[in-house]
């Protein structure tokens, strides 16, 4: 098997049943295996997979999990010499699969890559960052209280912001966890995602990991994807979720600032 695709969800077919379509190209491929990990949906998302799309191979949680948690059990499940991790608000093109499995194929040094996510608006995203300080954290907390006032200028320059305009491939520190195309023999010698991180940092984590295994973390600026970008955490400031987020980062500063500490 050249590619295993790993995708998972909480109640989200609307968006999931869009990202399936985008990948029916898939279907004429015997190298590619579809794996969904369910987080106890109740919308019908089980059901209705298993009618409209039987190749996709399901494992269903009674509870939600959290995103680590599953991402792991797709892990286990897989079998490709590569693994896709997609949200299920993303859609892709046959196009961008074929171009982010040459490039893996180049670059042996490459543990994973992403791509660049454009959203409704077509505004290239912040998928390409920086790690996480202390200080962007804050930063971005005061910017989500300004946006709540009217105030905040949502194209100003970031901290963590790289440059998205180059037209070449470029290493970077992370990608976020919605589009990341893993090198398998990678992920098998950095271990698991960080299932103590049940919403937030854990592709920052598992990307500091990975270059600390000396593999690199590239950006393909030239490989476009669609990105609907549903994050909870920046509408609702004081949300169930959003403090799961906050949990994580505290718990990603502890872990990190230990290990430097010992080093």
């Amino acid at each position: 098997m050249k590619v295993s695709i790993l995708l998972i969800g909480y109640n989200s077919w609307h968006f999931l049943q869009n990202n399936l379509k985008s990948l029916s190209f898939i279907e004429k491929r015997r190298d590619v295996e579809v794996i969904y990990i369910d987080n106890g949906s109740v919308d019908g998302t089980v059901a209705n997979l298993k009618k409209m799309f039987p190749f996709v191979k399901v494992t269903v949680n009674k509870t939600n999990r959290g995103v680590a948690a599953a991402r792991n059990q797709g892990f286990r499940r897989a079998v490709g010499e590569y693994i896709w991790i997609l949200d299920s608000d993303t859609q892709v093109t046959e196009k961008s699969f074929k171009e982010m499995l040459a490039f893996m194929e180049k670059h042996p040094e490459v543990g994973l890559c992403g791509c660049k996510m454009f959203g409704d608006n077509g505004v290239v995203q912040d998928s390409c960052r920086k790690f996480p300080s202390i200080k962007a954290k804050f930063k971005a907390g005061i910017n989500i209280l300004l946006k709540k006032l009217g105030i905040y200028d949502p194209y100003a320059p970031k901290s963590h912001d790289y440059d998205k305009n180059q037209e070449e491939p470029f290493e970077v520190d992370y990608v976020i966890g919605a589009c990341q195309f893993i090198r398998s023999t990678a992920q098998k010698k950095v271990g698991f995602l960080d299932e103590n991180i049940f919403y937030g940092p854990e592709d920052a984590d598992f990307c500091l990991r990975m270059k600390k295994a000396r593999y690199k973390i590239y950006y393909l600026p030239h490989v476009p994807i669609y990105h609907a970008y549903q994050r909870v955490s920046t509408y609702h400031l004081f949300s169930k979720m959003n403090l799961k987020h906050i949990q994580g980062l505290i718990y990603y500063f502890r872990k990190h600032s230990k290990k430097n500490s010992h080093q």
